[in-house]
């Protein structure tokens, strides 16, 4: 039994770069709106604690 095309790992690179390549863009939306949440979360305290 020949098992060496079995596990083809220039096609699972494949896949998984255009898996990435199809799913990367709406992970950085994700990633951008809670990254400008905290943002104006530490600028929030940091304004609250001005007027104390």
């Amino acid at each position: 039994m020949d098992t060496s095309d079995l596990w083809d790992f220039t096609f699972f690179w494949q896949i998984y770069r255009n898996m990435m390549g199809t799913v990367s863009p709406f992970v950085m939306i994700f990633v951008a709106v809670a990254v400008v949440g905290m943002l104006l979360g530490v600028i929030v305290s940091i304004v609250v604690k001005a007027r104390k």
